[in-house]
This record gives C-alpha cells, sequence and structure tokens, in this order.
C-alpha cells in the first residue's frame, strides 16, 4: 500500500486544476504538434519529430505524476489543538540564531512546498524538527549544510 501523503485543501485544488489544464489544453497542442511533425516521416533525421514525442512524453509523465500524486494524498484539515504548537496547516515564523535571518512559513506536505512562497515541508529537515514543538523553544536542526539552530517566535494556528 502506498503512503498516504498530506496535503492541504489549496494544494489539492492546485494539483487538479493543472491536471485538467494539462489535459482540455496542453494535451490536445502537443498531440497536434506531434501530428504535424509526423507528417514529415518518423525517420531519426526527423528533429522535429523527435522533438515533438519528447515533449509528448514529459508531458504524459507530469500528468501520469499528478494522477499518481492525487490518489495518495490524504487532505488534512481542522486539527484542534489545546496548546499552540507547530503542526500542518500552521504557520510559524523562525529566527535562524546564527545569521539573525526571520522567514515566516505556512507548514505544508511534500507536494505544496516551496521556499521562496514560504511554504516548508513537514518532511524537511527543518519541518521534522519543529513539528510538535512550542513558540519561543530552540531547535537544532542538522541540515545538509551543517547544522543550524532555529527559534520558533511564533504560531499561528
Amino acid at each position: 500500500m502506498k503512503r498516504k501523503i498530506p496535503i492541504t485543501r489549496s494544494g489539492y485544488r492546485r494539483l487538479v486544476h493543472e491536471l485538467a489544464h494539462l489535459r482540455r489544453n496542453v494535451r490536445p497542442e502537443v498531440l497536434e504538434e506531434l501530428q504535424e511533425a509526423r507528417g514529415y516521416g518518423v525517420k531519426i533525421e526527423n528533429q522535429q519529430y523527435l522533438l515533438a514525442r519528447e515533449k509528448h512524453l514529459s508531458l504524459q509523465k507530469r500528468i501520469n505524476d499528478i494522477e499518481d500524486n492525487l490518489e495518495r494524498c490524504e487532505i488534512v484539515v481542522g486539527r484542534k489543538f489545546f496548546m499552540k504548537q507547530v503542526g500542518f496547516g500552521t504557520s510559524i515564523t523562525l529566527l535562524n540564531s546564527e545569521s539573525g535571518e526571520i522567514n515566516r512559513y505556512e507548514m505544508v506536505g511534500p507536494l505544496e512546498s516551496d521556499i521562496s512562497e514560504g511554504k516548508l515541508s513537514v518532511e524537511s529537515p527543518v519541518g521534522k524538527a519543529v513539528m510538535g514543538r512550542r513558540e519561543e523553544e530552540e531547535v537544532l536542526v542538522l541540515t545538509p549544510s551543517g547544522p543550524r539552530i532555529f527559534r520558533i517566535l511564533s504560531i499561528e494556528i
């Protein structure tokens, strides 16, 4: 049995919309390009055909990946907290004790993770380390670039 992947409602909707867009809009265009390129012959010298075929295979792989991810997703909503602690769906503000840098993150599943948008995966090294912690706690995180110490400044549920 495949392991369930936690995801927010908005993340799930984003995947569903992306899948629909790929199927309805992108796939017909790619298939049309492929059909047109086939008209020139299916030969190794036909670069247009090879590129169109590669684009089609890449698109189909992305569609299959999204379908597989949607099958494995488990939407996590409205957990009740008896005390303020870091959990899936909470927003946290972290202070990097070394650099003094302060960042705000929303705790999300691995499929939604995007640090540039402030979305931190609960399965990342930092995400795993802060889960279940409370405000003002310091957390030692073993990252690929070495150990880091973070202080949880605030938690918003």
